[in-house]
């Protein structure tokens, strides 16, 4: 009995800790099973070097951006870094994120690296929950957009889609306005009451005047929002040299409304890296811009080596920073 017990209790954090393992490797199984990967290795033999080093330059690009739009909220925050030294943190981030979960990794370690460096934690984190929920409202925002032009160019077969993009628009907008409302935020705490001892009812709290402050300056959030498009604008062209070394029509305005989107998926799933969902999910999005599996998935494969072999610059910088935290500390 006190055996059944004991697995019964761990059966939570075992399930936690291989879900995204299994998740991962039913990903892959099912587009070994459904494409056809000779087609895929076939279609390797018609990239372009020149292809592949603009997508590296592009993915470079991809992180700067990333980190400059994240710095520009912390520096709203009063926690001052350079440039170089956010797109290092960045870096560094990435090579934790092959480890732990999806962007979870990532996150955590941005947040922990600045607090041991003296920053607010709760300064610090408000500016990574921003990111992620305004960089969400880009992606739909921004696809919703692109949607809308292609649905009207005769592509009716996205309607269903443009539906469900518009209504997850429309519930973000309002949530993120209710969560910048004090008086809402005050009536949500009396109804969370009862929970008031639970870790993440109070991390919330502690996370809500920060969160406030920063909703509070409109031209702050307005520039983040046009920085966070343009981020996404960058993300869908680093796919575009590819699929031209490929000779596959490139259907930019078609790429802009679906591709988005599949990042916002890996985003919610608890997998390192994205490893497997992301390539299924990028396959899926391009075939609704008329790229045939086989080359959606060497287009994906492709993204994903530059991304492996971003780890080695990623480990240095994570190497860099560790001796820059020891240096000042």
């Amino acid at each position: 009995m006190t055996v059944s017990k004991a697995l019964q209790a761990a059966w939570p954090a075992l399930l936690k800790r291989w879900a995204p393992w299994i998740l991962m490797a039913l990903v892959v199984a099912l587009m070994v099973h459904f494409l056809d990967l000779h087609a895929t290795l076939a279609a390797f033999n018609d990239i372009e070097p020149i292809a592949v080093v603009l997508t590296v330059a592009l993915f470079l690009l991809d992180r700067f951006s990333m980190a400059y739009k994240w710095n520009f909220l912390l520096r709203a925050r009063n926690c001052w870094l350079s440039n170089w030294a956010a797109f290092r943190i960045y870096l560094a981030s990435g090579f934790v994120g092959y480890v732990i979960p999806a962007s979870v990794g990532s996150d955590v370690f941005r947040a922990a690296r600045l607090s041991m460096a003296g920053r607010s934690g709760s300064s610090v984190s408000a500016t990574i929950v921003l990111e992620r929920v305004l960089g969400l409202l880009a992606i739909l925002a921004l696809s919703t957009v692109g949607l809308v032009l292609v649905v009207l160019r005769g592509r009716t077969d996205l309607l269903p889609l443009l539906g469900a993009v518009s209504a997850a628009l429309c519930i973000g907008t309002v949530l993120t306005g209710i969560s910048m409302s004090t008086r809402l935020y005050q009536m949500l705490r009396r109804m969370t009451a009862r929970f008031g001892d639970n870790k993440v009812v109070k991390t919330l709290h502690a996370l809500h005047n920060e969160y406030v402050s920063l909703g509070k300056g409109g031209r702050t959030l307005a520039v983040f929002f046009s920085l966070s498009i343009v981020n996404q604008l960058i993300q869908v062209l680093m796919f575009v040299p590819v699929l031209i070394s490929l000779d596959v029509p490139v259907e930019l305005l078609t790429l802009l409304a679906v591709l988005p989107l599949s990042k916002a998926f890996v985003q919610l799933m608890p997998v390192p890296a994205g490893l497997g969902v992301a390539e299924g999910s990028q396959v899926i999005a391009l075939s609704l811009a008329h790229v045939a599996p086989a080359q959606g998935l060497a287009v994906a494969l492709v993204l994903r080596a530059i991304d492996l072999s971003m780890l080695l610059p990623a480990g240095i910088a994570y190497a860099a920073d560790a001796w820059q935290l020891r240096r000042t500390a």
